[in-house]
């Protein structure tokens, strides 16, 4: 059983197709790229598999149970979501930020405390940090603290939506070397929407490209490289790596 299956999911929007007929799976405990231009309906995707967006067809399930568009909440417990620029509360200071889903799913203090100090360990955020704001940190320590938030609840399926790609270059390697080893000590399923084909080369097991809705191949790098599918795939992977 696959913790993520996409079974011929197909999205309009005011009569625009944004999903056509996507399918796929992704394998447990792996990291898996979704990639594509702007508007190619990769964060579409992304959004159906968080319950923000119902597909138009199809079916998403998740651990093998169809998602209840209906009865969201609990699912969501079980899933991260990062996105581009963070999303930190401004009014709540780091340890508050990280800390804010335990806290509404009425987690024990000394939990709360215990997890917290090991998810800065862990993305080599210092102690006194978890005091300041967020307009206090640099970019790079923002999106550790993201990060965190996410990881909070040490959910089996981790979703990150462009999640990088604010950052500058030495920061955004920074950040990948921090996300990598987090992986490393606490492996989940991830799934990470990126037009950085880099980016995706860099971090991602398997690599899923999309174009106007469509999947156009799925694969590792190697077979990406070596065998594109089609001409499309040919072109976007030249282009992006120039």
């Amino acid at each position: 059983m696959f913790p993520v299956e996409i079974r011929n999911v197909s999205k309009s929007i005011d009569g625009r197709q944004i999903l056509v007929n996507a399918d796929f799976s992704v394998k447990e405990n792996s990291i898996t790229a979704l990639i594509g231009k702007s508007g190619s309906g990769k964060s579409t995707l992304l959004k159906s598999i968080n319950g923000l967006i119902k597909p138009t067809s199809g079916k998403i399930l998740l651990f093998g149970n169809e998602i209840d568009y209906e009865n969201i909440i609990p699912l969501r417990l079980k899933i991260g979501y990062a996105v581009q620029g963070t999303g930190l509360f401004p009014h709540m200071n780091i340890r508050e930020n990280i800390s804010v889903m335990a806290k509404l799913n009425d987690w024990k203090s000394e939990d709360i405390d215990a997890r917290t100090e090991q998810l800065m360990k862990m993305t080599d955020l210092s102690p006194e940090l978890g005091k300041k704001y967020p307009y206090q940190l640099s970019g790079g320590e923002q999106q550790r603290t993201g990060l965190c938030r996410a990881m909070m609840l040490n959910p089996k399926i981790f979703l990150l939506d462009e999640a990088f790609g604010a950052l500058d270059v030495t920061t955004k390697n920074e950040i990948h070397s921090e996300f990598l080893k987090i992986q490393k000590s606490e492996p989940r399923t991830i799934l990470m929407v990126t037009h950085d084909l880099n980016e995706a080369f860099k971090l991602a097991d398997e690599i899923i490209i999309i174009e106007k809705g469509e999947i156009q191949q799925t694969g590792t790098k190697n077979e990406i490289l070596n065998s594109p599918r089609n001409e499309f795939v040919k072109y976007f992977t030249a282009s992006q790596l120039q």
